[in-house]
């Protein structure tokens, strides 16, 4: 047994359960390294600022090679009297003052993030070449990066404590060290239990050019994904004075949208970047649970994601988004020149405020409305808010039964559709590279106190209204594995093109823009489907078809 070529060590141990690899741990070194390797004891690591250490002597040698992800949650002082790194100035709302600790804690955290990493990669030295990796052993590191959380011990804090819309900043960002053993990068924002009033407390918004900040750190980074943004959509309960505490401000939110954009202006992304999966409204059930006769919120990001395009193979987006993310408003024709597959799930709503769909009997069309100068929370406590704290002093126990969203937005509205897909439909076009994209949109049909919807047959929207709903379009160029096969074909000699829009039908000149996509490169051949099947043309498709699409393409863990 201590004879057998590595090779054929390697193999017999690739077939052994975990239980099996233990004994044969102490044959060799070369049966214990094959027993680590397989058994994936070392594949990944929970980092923290009090064992680095322990990070440290594990994986400064042959274990490094094993390493696949590195996971690091960032913390803010609990708010309570055992917080010995930070006051509160005051007891309903944070100061400038602490503001500014808080991103000096946050900035702290990472930056000791990247110097452990560093730090190994310095130990490492002499046996990997970072760039290339050792011999035949590339080096595939996922970190992953939680968004803050700032729990509560002390329960005299106000509510006005658990809904903060100012973000987290991470200060300096030039300062922290080149991490060159990275390839996917995932911020992750705090997932949502079962019920959202007991998870949302803590959550701390992030800034979002952090996003970029983190990845021009990491020259050779591949895969970027970011899973946010469910603690911005709060707000749809009937007591006004629950809805003003937890909605999202937004000048905050304006503000870091309109930063993500400058930032990218000024920052170098990465030259290897290839895969992007941006998920700006996750986790997307909470997303979803907004009352939709009220004005959406503003949301000013899409004309800034237009800009990572060009170097990218794949990207997926989950975003509110209007026509400039596909086509800049000032004119410049878009390059998408390496562009294979796209999924885009853009929201109901516009980043106006207004809508793209509207009710089956045409209600809900509302305009968009301008950010005021004034849109910022106070930095101290002003006289309502103790006013609504008496009102509300028991938020988390009425949290459900304050809570109403009614869901009735199925019916697209073409004056604001319709230049949408206008303008992903010029763009695509212009993807020469382009075998395969989605662009759909989640609806739900759940009518809530909407006396137009009494008795109303639900099934005349879809089949599928107890769960969620989707319309979109699909493409694939020929040779290509179909968005679904019924109908559709695997992999068909023509393009196709999949219309999962319900009753609605695109004008004329809309249509020969969809069918022009593909057609210098890959001649006038089309297939084009209406509905997934003859059962659910002129209905909505249950949302499965899009998601389960999505899912086979981006696991950031391929890449």
């Amino acid at each position: 047994m201590n004879n057998l070529p590595q090779e054929i060590v390697n193999r017999i141990s690739s077939y052994l359960s975990r239980d099996d690899l233990k004994s044969t741990l102490f044959i060799s070194s070369g049966w214990q390294y094959a027993a680590e390797e397989y058994s994936e004891a070392f594949s990944e690591f929970n980092l923290t600022t009090t064992n680095d250490s322990t990070f440290l002597s594990r994986y400064s040698g042959h274990r490094f090679r094993y390493l696949k992800n590195v996971k690091f949650k960032t913390k803010l002082p609990d708010l309570g009297p055992y917080d010995d790194e930070i006051e509160a100035e005051d007891d309903c709302r944070e100061t400038a003052n602490e503001l500014q600790k808080l991103d000096q804690i946050f900035t702290g955290q990472i930056i000791f993030l990247y110097s452990t990493l560093k730090a190994l990669e310095t130990r490492l030295g002499n046996v990997f070449d970072m760039r290339l990796g050792e011999l035949n052993t590339p080096r595939k590191i996922h970190l992953t990066v939680y968004t803050p959380f700032r729990g509560n011990i002390d329960w005299g804090f106000c509510s006005h404590r658990h809904f903060v819309s100012w973000r987290v900043h991470l200060l300096s960002p030039s300062t922290l060290p080149t991490v060159l053993s990275v390839q996917s990068l995932t911020v992750h924002g705090w997932d949502v239990g079962s019920h959202l009033s007991e998870s949302v407390e803590g959550f701390r918004k992030l800034d979002l050019r952090v996003i970029l900040d983190l990845s021009s750190k990491l020259p050779n980074l591949r895969s970027l994904q970011c899973k946010l943004g469910a603690d911005e959509w709060l707000g749809s309960f009937s007591s006004e004075a629950l809805r003003y505490i937890t909605h999202d401000w937004e000048g905050p939110r304006r503000d870091s949208r309109h930063g993500f954009g400058k930032a990218y202006k000024l920052i170098t992304l990465p030259t290897t970047l290839r895969h992007v999966h941006l998920d700006f409204l996750y986790p997307l059930r909470c997303v979803e649970q907004i009352d939709q006769p009220w004005p959406a919120l503003l949301d000013p990001l899409s004309t800034s994601l237009h800009l990572l395009s060009y170097q990218l193979r794949t990207m997926s987006l989950h975003v509110v988004a209007d026509e400039t993310l596909f086509w800049p408003s000032d004119g410049e024709t878009p390059a998408w020149p390496n562009l294979e597959s796209l999924n885009v799930m853009f929201h109901m709503s516009t980043p106006s405020g207004s809508w793209y769909f509207r009710g089956t009997h045409g209600d809900g069309v509302m305009e968009g409305y301008d950010i005021p100068d004034d849109a910022y929370p106070p930095l101290e406590t002003i006289e309502r808010d103790y006013d609504d704290d008496s009102e509300v002093v028991d938020w988390q126990c009425s949290w459900d039964r304050l809570y109403e969203a009614s869901q009735f937005r199925v019916e697209p509205i073409n004056e604001m559709i319709v230049p949408f897909l206008t303008a992903f439909a010029k763009s695509a076009a212009l993807m020469s590279s382009l075998r395969e994209f989605a662009l759909w949109c989640p609806l739900q049909f759940s009518p809530l106190h909407e006396g137009d919807y009494e008795n109303y047959d639900y099934h005349s929207v879809s089949g599928f209204t107890e769960y969620g709903l989707a319309w979109g379009i699909a493409y694939t160029k020929p040779g290509e594995e179909a968005f679904m096969n019924a109908p559709g074909t695997d992999f068909s000699s023509n393009r196709q093109i999949w219309w999962m829009v319900s009753k609605w039908r695109p004008q004329h000149k809309l249509h020969s823009l969809f069918q022009r996509i593909g057609l210098d490169k890959h001649g006038e051949g089309l297939d084009e489907h209406w509905g997934a099947d003859e059962a659910t043309d002129g209905l909505l498709i249950h949302r499965d078809w899009f998601q389960d699409w999505e899912n086979r393409r981006w696991d950031v863990e391929t890449y």
